[in-house]
Parts: structure tokens; sequence; C-alpha cells
């Protein structure tokens, strides 16, 4: 099975895709192309050998609220919002699920971040979770949920920039 990440086009068949959650096919039916082309958020489509759509990522910036944070972060961070990096969205179809998918597509995103944060400020990536399974994918992988928003999860750049030396 090959699989590669390719930006959204309006080339890709999008009908078929079903991840199990209605608002999130919804979005990329209807809505991650136009989000696209207005750099609100940019997309990447999980391919297998070429043509079957096995998921989708999309990401952006963002802004957090120090606030919302866990006390122990907090009190390291200045009171005005920080800058961060927004994985807005990330599915995976049905017939894909299980197959490390999520996981390859997550990986992209933080090494995107990764990249990113050496030529411009981010202090995390986060993630609002649609669910509570969504968000023990994200703790597997480190993510620390906000203390009043618990879907919403973020994962210090120092903590990912360490898990990568």
């Amino acid at each position: 099975m090959q699989f590669q990440l390719v930006p959204i086009t309006k080339a890709l068949s999008k009908a078929s895709f079903d991840c199990g959650n209605p608002s999130l096919n919804e979005f990329f039916r209807l809505y991650a192309l136009k989000n696209d082309k207005l750099s609100i958020g940019k997309t990447l489509i999980g391919l297998v050998d070429k043509k079957h759509v096995t998921g989708y990522l999309t990401i952006n910036t963002a802004q957090i609220t120090t606030e919302d944070l866990p006390e122990e972060a907090r009190k390291k961070l200045p009171r005005y919002p920080v800058p961060a990096f927004r994985i807005g969205r990330l599915a995976v179809d049905k017939k894909y699920q299980g197959a490390g998918i999520g996981s390859r597509l997550l990986k992209h995103a933080l090494l995107k971040a990764v990249e990113i944060s050496e030529v411009v400020g981010l202090y995390a990536v986060i993630v609002d979770a649609i669910d509570e399974k969504a968000k023990a994918f994200y703790e597997k992988f480190g993510f620390i949920a906000f203390e009043e928003k618990p879907l919403t999860l973020f994962l210090p750049i120092t903590t990912l920039k360490a898990a990568m030396k």
C-alpha cells in the first residue's frame, strides 16, 4: 500500500469519503477546498495507490488565551494570547481506520509545526477533538487537555522538539 499526502484539488473525488462523523464528512465535501483557496485552512489528502482517499488533514494558525491553559503552563507565559499551530480537522475514512492513517496524518502535521516554528514563533500545537475517542488518540501522542475545555488539547512545541531528538 503506497501512501502519499497531496494538496486538496477539485479533481479529487470527495463523494465516497465517510469517516463516520457527519460534520467532518460535510466539511471535507463542501468547505475544505473553498477554505484552502481562501487560505483559511490548508487541507492535505491522504491517498493510497494514488487514487483512494484515506483521510484528510486541515491545518492553520491560531492563538491560545493563556487563561485556558493548565496552571503549570500558564505561569511561564505572558498574559496575552500566544501563537499556535492548529490541527483544524483530521479524519480517516472508515475503510482505513485502524491502519495507521490517522497517525501518519498527525505526524505530518507535527513535523510541519516544528518546521514552521523555526521561522515563526509558535508556543504549541492545538487541536479540538471531535469526541472522547479522538481525545484519547491525541493524548497517546502527549497532548494535554485545556482546563475548562476538555476536548481542546495542546502540545508545546518545546515538548515536541525534545521528543523528536
